[in-house]
């Protein structure tokens, strides 16, 4: 192994990532499980999902132990590309294909957007 590699999967810097990944995936799940699903459109993991950009982008140019803990860990356990790739296909199946390709443009567009304007409100504060 070498030693850059090393550094970088330090103890410390794997509990950052471990706290902040385990409370973004509480929060995912209790927000998701709690406001319950309609079945027409996966507002929830959207909202989660935007959030997590937002955060993300929040956290440009934030320290080492900031991005460990907010970033890959908070906002990469509260975000979720596996739940979304899976309504999508679900979407596709029940035969609501236009529905499965709004969410993703929403997905996307909106993700990309909030990351932005987590970014720009970091920067400009």
């Amino acid at each position: 192994m070498t030693a850059g590699l090393r550094s970088a999967l330090d103890t410390r810097s794997l509990a950052l990532v471990a706290v902040g990944g385990a409370v973004g995936a509480t929060v995912r799940w209790a927000v998701i499980t709690l406001a319950g699903t309609d079945g027409a459109f996966p507002w929830w993991t959207l909202l989660v999902n935007v959030v997590g950009c937002i955060g993300l982008g929040m956290l440009t140019g934030a320290d080492r132990s900031a991005i460990l803990v907010g970033g890959v860990g908070f906002c990469g356990g509260l975000t979720t590309f596996s739940t979304f790739a899976v309504e999508v296909a679900v979407l596709i199946d029940d035969g609501r294909p236009a529905i499965g390709g709004m969410y993703v443009i929403a997905s996307v567009v909106t993700g990309v957007a909030a990351f932005v304007f987590g970014a720009r409100s970091a920067v400009s504060t």
